[in-house]
């Protein structure tokens, strides 16, 4: 992880970030970025249209957050209807259900329901990273509009030590910039609080928190300088 100066931030402006969402989008989607509408108000990204799937959906998300200066986004855009060709929910939950068999990462209790082209994940697990493994696994399906994750994370640790293993943890990934984070856990849920330099490090951060066992939720209210 890396702070981005702040003198550096401090001189993006709306019209800069929403150029720099627009080429990124156009990287990332070709001609299907046009079809993207962009507002940018204040650092906050808000994103309407329709994208072709629901991997392509993510993969916007994922490039407007990389971006310096984008403080939060809004994402309202929707995957457009199947065409007639496009397979049944039917078809799409068996397809589903067998690529979560063959994902070794994923365990034989997840089990996968598609209605209107919208995929709900259930099951439980003990770690974050299990949960993310079978979204990840069934994100590229054709058909697939929308996944609704309900896995739900099982408590393991205490949550006095809970909070020493994040604490510990940012250290290690922050060193000194980890003290302005302060960390409380209760019953598997972790909330952070401070500020960070950039929206993409509210990103980084919770998924480097959400490696350490034990945690079921994150009440990030980390916010962007």
């Amino acid at each position: 992880m890396h702070w981005i100066d702040s003198q550096q931030r401090s001189q993006r402006r709306d019209p800069e970030i929403h150029q720099d969402v627009r080429a990124e989008l156009s990287m990332e989607q070709d001609e299907g970025g046009r079809s993207v509408e962009i507002s940018v108000r204040y650092g906050v990204v808000s994103l309407t249209g329709l994208v072709e799937s629901y991997a392509r959906k993510c993969a916007i998300d994922r490039a407007v957050g990389r971006i310096v200066g984008v403080k939060d986004l809004r994402d309202y855009l929707h995957v457009g209807p199947s065409d007639a060709g496009a397979p049944a929910d039917r078809q799409i939950e068996r397809a589903a259900n067998r690529t979560l068999g063959w994902d070794v990462r994923v365990p034989k209790e997840i089990r996968a329901k598609v209605s209107g082209g919208v995929l709900r994940l259930s099951g439980a697990v003990e770690r974050f990273w299990v949960r993310e493994a079978a979204e990840e696994a069934v994100r590229n399906l054709t058909g697939v509009r929308d996944i609704v994750n309900e896995i739900a994370l099982l408590p393991t640790v205490p949550s006095a030590h809970l909070t020493l293993q994040v604490e510990a943890a940012l250290r290690r990934w922050l060193g000194p910039a980890s003290r302005v984070i302060s960390v409380g856990a209760a019953q598997g849920v972790v909330t952070l609080r401070g500020m960070v330099p950039a929206f993409a490090i509210l990103g980084e951060i919770e998924r480097a928190v959400w490696s350490i066992p034990g945690i079921c939720r994150i009440d990030n209210q980390l916010q962007v300088a």
